[in-house]
């Protein structure tokens, strides 16, 4: 496993159940964590000095994220539907 530790935003939060001993994780909420409906920054700034990369699906967190150079992962339902469609039509 992984060094690297992630934090779940709570527009993610059902990932934990995938997630589970693939890698390390924390949730928003979880103690010792932001609680959930933290705002953005309060988020990013725990994820920066605990050295966590933050899952999320939010616009906004994404560009905190950019504006505090706090790495991140994300994917768009955009992208999501379109892996749908393109697996609908090849099969």
């Amino acid at each position: 496993m992984s060094d690297i530790e992630f934090l779940l935003d709570e527009n993610v939060l059902g990932l934990d159940r995938f997630l589970e001993n693939r890698v390390k994780y924390r949730k928003v909420g979880d103690e010792g964590c932001p609680i959930k409906e933290a705002d953005d920054p309060t988020i990013v700034k725990f994820a920066s000095e605990n050295n966590l990369v933050i899952i999320t699906k939010d616009a906004k967190m994404i560009e905190q994220c950019k504006f505090e150079n706090v790495p991140y992962v994300t994917h768009s339902d955009v992208d999501f539907a379109k892996e749908i469609v393109n697996y609908s039509e090849s099969n």
